[in-house]
Parts: structure tokens; sequence; C-alpha cells
């Protein structure tokens, strides 16, 4: 099944399940520029674990987060909802020799086996990049929620509806004639990802009774200055890695990053 077909497909679940048969979630993660978000993502989640915590990583794709985190913490459930995903992270817990890790083939919506109050951090973060439907997300949030600590952590990640544009542009500078934009309502298409500005980011966790304790911008200038990262010597890499971590909570550049990082409690 092509691109364009599986952007055609209404129910989340199979598209969802169409899109990660081909797209490697993975990949986008490795080389210089990639790296930017997952060290900013890790370094903001280490703040709050030690050796006795318990973590449930909802949209855990292949393992990116549960695998770093497992040798840190006490104890990882996984949910994975795409079959191709979910058996690559069972591939890697096998070949880590990770005892410690659950990984289970189920969705956000599916949290009915988990008890209240029995994680210290929970993360979505591929749920909200996935979920069109407000009730589907408001469940999602409303059960992270029920299943974390009193004082536990939640941490969501968000897709930046004003930044996608830009980025796009840099591989495609007609994109604000494709398919992928409609110029009447100047909002991006949500096919097969699903976007959001800061405010609307904000809205909804505070709707749903989140306070949040931070804003990041996790992956920063990276995608829009993909190739001249990746051609950094590992000094420069180095010096831009220690001026987006130092900037990248700022208010003035939040907007300036494809993905958001919110720290939450309840």
């Amino acid at each position: 099944m092509d691109f364009m077909k599986i952007c055609e497909i209404n129910d989340d679940f199979i598209r969802n399940e169409e899109l990660y048969k081909f797209f490697d979630e993975e990949k986008r993660l490795l080389g210089k520029s990639g790296q930017v978000e997952k060290i900013t993502t890790l370094r903001e989640i280490k703040k709050f674990i030690h050796k006795e915590s318990k973590v449930l990583d909802v949209g855990a794709a292949t393992g990116v987060y549960t695998i770093p985190l497992a040798k840190e913490v006490k104890e990882v459930v996984a949910f994975e909802p795409s079959i191709n995903n979910y058996q690559q992270l069972v591939k890697k817990i096998e070949k880590e020799h990770l005892l410690n890790v659950t990984a289970v083939n189920k969705s956000s919506l599916e949290f009915d086996d988990l008890k209240n109050g029995c994680f210290d951090i929970v993360l979505l973060f591929g749920p909200m990049y996935h979920l069109s439907s407000e009730k589907d997300r408001n469940c999602t949030l409303q059960e992270a929620k029920r299943v974390v600590k009193e004082d536990g952590y939640i941490f969501i990640a968000f897709i930046n509806h004003d930044m996608i544009p830009m980025t796009e542009t840099v591989y495609d500078f007609n994109f604000f004639e494709s398919k992928g934009y409609n110029y009447q309502t100047q909002r991006l298409v949500n096919r097969p990802f699903i976007f959001f500005t800061l405010s609307e980011c904000q809205k909804m966790l505070e709707k749903a009774g989140f306070k949040i304790e931070k804003k990041i911008a996790s992956s920063g200038f990276s995608e829009l200055l993909k190739d001249k990262i990746n051609e950094m010597s590992e000094t420069a890499y180095n010096r831009y890695l220690d001026w987006h971590l130092s900037h990248c909570d700022k208010e003035e550049l939040l907007g300036a990053s494809n993905h958001f990082l919110f720290t939450c409690k309840k």
C-alpha cells in the first residue's frame, strides 16, 4: 500500500498499522540531527527516575526509550499497537536480555488491566501523533492520570502544526500547493499524523486536568537544519547540543520545533 492510500484510511489504528509497515520511526532518530530529540527527551525523563521506578511507555514503537530506560529502572511496561513495531521491540528486549521489560501489543485505549497509581512515570510519545478523535485522546490522557502515582510524572509528545510546513518546504518547495495543506484554513491535513499548535496542546492538557510543569522544544531546529547538523564536526555538534539543551525550554523558541515535550503532573 502506498503512502497516499494510507492517508485515505479513516480508522486510526488500521492507518497506524499500515504506516509502520514501511515508516521507520527508529531511523528518524538516527544520525546527529535525529539524536537531538532523543537526547533531549531522555535527559528530561532521567531527572525523575531512580533504580526503583516503574515506567509505562505507551506507543513504545521499537523501544527507542523503553530499552535505555529499562537499564536504569526497576520495571518498564511497553504498549505498542503496531504489529511490525511490536515484533521489533520484542526482538530487542530478547537481544538485550532485559528481564524487567514487559512488551504488550496494545494501544493507549487498552489500559483495563492496569491498576490505579501503579507507575512512577508514564510516557505518551505515540498516541497524540495518531489519535484523530478528541474522545480517544481524552480517554488516553485520563487513563494515564489514573495509572500514574500521585507524585508521578507524565511525559507527552506532540507534533507541532506550525513548524511542519517550514520543514516540509525544505523537501518540497511547492508544499503549500500540495494535498497535505489546506490553504483556505491554513491548516495541515491530519494524515497520516495528527498536528497541534502549542496553544492547542496546552488547552488540551489543562482541560484534561494536568498540571504542566515544563514545555520543551524537544527537536528544536534539528529537522530544519538536518543536513547541516549531520555535517557538523564532533566539536561543533557537541556545542550545538549544549546550545539546544540550554534553549529548548525558552518560551520564545518553543514554536521552532517539529516536536513538543510536556512534563506534567496530575
